[in-house]
């Protein structure tokens, strides 16, 4: 980052002394790092979505084995857009200025730093792996997981 600012300060310099005009070379680069810059956010939400994707599958797994703690558990992480990691990573991109979301977070839509799961879908993502967490019949459970799994759908589906 820091050859990212020495970069800027020297174009910067050599862009006062070409007051009427900016440089072809100048606008070439502003423009690659700008693609750079877009590419990384892109990125971010893909990597979010293959997070998302694994909990959504060891969700599956553990339901298939019958091992209800880690359904409610993988369902919970997937509604939280990742673990504690994940959310320490979060935190020090916020720290650092980076909201991917900050048009969505100012109209309450997003949480502080979340990248694909807005408010509302955590919501249900949680209220569902309470229900199956509290669920004592195998009706309960799938009803609560199938109501997870329109919400995961949903959001791993969207742009």
């Amino acid at each position: 980052m820091k050859r990212t600012h020495i970069f800027v300060a020297v174009a910067a310099m050599a862009l006062l002394s070409f007051a009427q005009e900016t440089t072809r070379p100048a606008v070439d680069t502003y423009d690659a790092i700008a693609d750079s810059i877009l590419a990384t956010k892109a990125a971010e939400k893909g990597i979010v979505k293959t997070i998302l994707d694994g909990h959504r599958h060891a969700a599956e797994g553990a339901m298939k084995r019958a091992s209800h703690e880690a359904v409610a558990a993988n369902m919970a992480l997937f509604g939280n857009e990742g673990d504690n990691a994940i959310g320490g990573i979060r935190k020090r991109l916020l720290e650092g200025g980076h909201h991917h979301n900050a048009e969505g977070e100012a109209k309450g839509i997003y949480e502080p730093g979340y990248v694909v799961v807005t408010k509302e879908a955590k919501m249900k993502c949680l209220a569902a792996s309470a229900a199956y967490a509290k669920a004592t019949t195998d009706a309960e459970r799938k009803k609560a997981f199938e109501d997870f799994g329109a919400v995961a759908a949903a959001l791993l589906a969207g742009e």
